[in-house]
């Protein structure tokens, strides 16, 4: 299940290394890159997670089920982030 908090951050981060990809200036490019890489982490990972406990602990306790669906979570998070940095190492060839 692909949360829509997720996608946002995606589409945002891709955008971003985009920008970071055409950057001329070798320094502005670095720190750009530095600041997608933290935005990634946030709206990719911190975000969803967030979400994902709020709504699990809404009757007071987690199940197998919820930790479940927090590890998918997680999961998605970090490959989303994974495409993102390979997105820009291709941007950079």
């Amino acid at each position: 299940m692909i949360n829509k908090e997720l996608i946002g951050g995606a589409t945002g981060t891709i955008l971003s290394a985009t920008g970071t990809a055409l950057q001329p200036n070798e320094v502005l490019q670095t720190i750009s890159l530095i600041i997608t890489i933290v935005g990634a982490i946030i709206s990719m990972i911190i975000i969803p997670l967030l979400t994902w406990w709020k709504n699990a602990k809404k009757d007071g306790k987690i199940d197998k089920e919820e930790i479940k669906e927090g590890i998918d979570t997680l999961q998605q998070g970090i490959e989303g982030v994974k495409e993102t940095l390979d997105d820009k190492k291709k941007g950079d060839k």
